[in-house]
């Protein structure tokens, strides 16, 4: 199925916006796909009145737009909203994480953790055991998994694999990072961005094998750099007034590195997002200049440039906002919870973090 209609959006007016890529939306035609997505997830996956349910819902309101309409306008309309139950997952699973499993001591939460892992195994449909904390998560996933399964496409255990992998080693590493070189692949995989990159493929029906091409292969490795160093640079003045000692974030990280000021290495960060970009660019050119026969690798690496653009114009609309509404979204937690705020179709915040939370 051809993906919904998506449009440019002008970003000449956002002050002090620096990405270089287009952004497209398709959210008029998808949003109430993108909604429907979002309510089955939510409502499965949390109890009413609980704190995950709360984030949830106002992490849906944002004047930006859609993250899933600025970020996936070309993943086939049948599919962009399996794209948005999986994300959503993982933001729940994220918020989990903060508000339950912290709680818990350390053997205990890993316990936890595979017990939710379980649901993507067809030899464990019969272990109804849901643990201390993920039962309601455990159940949705199992289902997602056999809707996903009738589907029939033979690339949707490859799918599932990637996710039991992210889910594995997502915050596994408690190194303390002295390099940007060294904090780099941490933040790739604390960002899901392999599972990523296999759902995008997935949902445009572009078959793995593009992957296997070097220049798809440094332009994935590039555009997941600039995502999660953008999510840094956007998310630092949040992160930084966290009450904890262990924040995962470029800028202390270069701030080490240097041996410079919080101040210098923010602006060392942005210069090394925007030099990425313009590798991504040379990169993409390459790539368009492939004979006819890579047409699939040409679709892909024009929706990973829109991937990175549409969340990171998300995320400086967030940071303009920020004064209005701060989810506490933990810096230690995966990224995708750090996703705050976009919209369900209404424009307006809903009040302030108080009220909501």
């Amino acid at each position: 199925m051809a993906p919904f209609p998506s449009q440019l959006v002008n970003t000449a007016n956002i002050s002090s916006y620096f990405s270089s890529f287009p952004v497209r939306s398709c959210e008029l035609d998808a949003l109430p796909t993108i909604q429907q997505a979002l309510n089955d997830t939510i409502y499965s996956c949390t109890a009413p009145g609980s704190k995950e349910r709360k984030k949830a819902e106002y992490r849906h309101t944002n004047p930006a737009g859609n993250l899933f309409g600025l970020s996936f306008a070309l993943c086939e309309a049948d599919r962009l909203g399996y794209v948005g139950k999986l994300i959503e997952f993982l933001c729940i699973v994220d918020e989990h994480a903060i508000d339950v499993m912290e709680d818990l001591p350390f053997g205990e939460a890993c316990i936890e953790h595979a017990i939710l892992r379980q649901a993507l195994y067809e030899n464990y449909d019969d272990d109804q055991y849901g643990g201390r904390a993920v039962g309601k998560m455990k159940s949705y996933l199992r289902e997602l998994r056999m809707e996903l399964a009738s589907l029939n496409d033979p690339c949707t255990p490859l799918l599932l694999k990637t996710l039991d992998t992210s889910l594995r080693d997502r915050d596994s590493d408690d190194s303390e990072f002295q390099t940007l070189a060294e904090y780099i692949p941490y933040r790739k995989t604390n960002f899901d961005y392999d599972f990523v990159c296999q759902l995008v493929r997935w949902a445009m029906n572009i078959p793995p094998i593009v992957q296997e091409n070097l220049l798809v292969r440094s332009y994935e490795h590039t555009v997941g750099v600039i995502v999660g160093l953008t999510n840094d640079y956007f998310s630092w003045e949040m992160e930084r007034q966290q009450p904890t000692d262990r924040i995962r974030n470029a800028v202390p990280v270069l701030m080490k590195e240097h041996s410079v000021s919080e101040i210098q290495a923010k602006s060392m960060l942005k210069e090394v997002i925007i030099r990425e970009e313009s590798k991504a660019r040379e990169l993409k050119s390459e790539i368009m200049n492939l004979p006819e026969e890579s047409e699939q690798m040409k679709r892909y690496v024009t929706e990973m440039e829109l991937f990175a653009a549409g969340y990171s114009f998300c995320l400086k609309r967030v940071e303009q906002t920020r004064t209005q509404y701060i989810l506490g979204a933990s810096a230690n937690a995966g990224k995708w919870a750090n996703i705050i705020g976009f919209s369900t179709g209404s424009p307006e915040v809903r009040g302030n973090v108080d009220d909501t939370l």
